[in-house]
């Protein structure tokens, strides 16, 4: 058996002699929102509108017309239909708590295609393609999530004082100057406004970097010069 997602898939040939003809496109209608969504869910959307401008996406965007297509067994097979149009009316509905519900409902739409469908047919092979997309771009959002809430949480124990940013200014000084330059490439990302800079020299004004940036800045000095190799005094042989 083959599943034909949505109305947008000529499965005819995939399915022997049962033919199913190809529905004109429909244009989907886009989802209007009144106020502001999370900035974690903003990040799924994002993921979810990728997913969806994929090629291969299109069985998938909108539920499985069973009927239409004569799949009887359908029903009885997928017990928690999940398609992507679903996912983004929920997105915009507030339904998700948090990132990995979001992710658990994506990851349904594919496990359905995968247990309906043979592993030969192009809608199987099709949904591992897009597994890997997700995935890929799933596991890059997560990482920047965690650690935007690691450098909230440690920003919120305590406030930054003059001790952290003498630190700062002591350890600057220790490091390589391929680690400064990083340095000064996340105060000018994270912090502009502290950063002077003309043609012949770069000035970091400490005091108007922030608490969770000099946090970060004071771990990498930190883990920088703990890990520096002092390279070993070459022995001249004696004459």
């Amino acid at each position: 058996r083959l599943w034909a997602p949505s109305a947008r898939l000529l499965a005819g040939s995939l399915l022997g002699s049962r033919k199913m003809s190809m529905s004109r496109k429909k244009k989907r209608s886009h989802q209007k929102f009144k106020g502001s969504l999370r900035d974690d869910m903003q990040s799924c959307l994002e993921i979810l509108k990728a997913v969806q401008s994929k090629t291969d996406a299109h069985p998938f965007l909108e539920p499985v017309d069973w009927k239409r297509f004569d799949l009887p067994d359908y029903p009885v097979i997928i017990k928690r239909p999940m398609d992507l149009g679903t996912i983004e009316k929920r997105i915009f509905d507030d339904f998700y708590a948090t990132t990995d519900e979001f992710a658990a409902d994506v990851r349904l739409v594919w496990a359905n295609a995968q247990k309906y469908n043979r592993p030969i047919s192009d809608i199987y092979k099709m949904s591992e393609t897009l597994s890997r997309f997700f995935e890929r771009r799933f596991s890059k959002m997560a990482k920047t999530v965690a650690s935007k809430n690691k450098r909230k949480r440690r920003s919120e124990l305590r406030e930054v004082g003059r001790k952290d940013r003498i630190t700062f200014a002591d350890g600057i000084s220790k490091i390589s100057n391929e680690q400064l330059s990083h340095v000064v490439d996340t105060v000018r990302e994270q912090c502009p406004a502290a950063l002077l800079q003309d043609m012949d020299s770069v000035e970091i004004e400490i005091d108007k970097i922030d608490s969770q940036t000099l946090l970060d800045l004071n771990e990498y000095v930190a883990q920088a010069i703990k890990s520096k190799k002092i390279p070993e005094k070459k022995v001249q042989p004696s004459k």
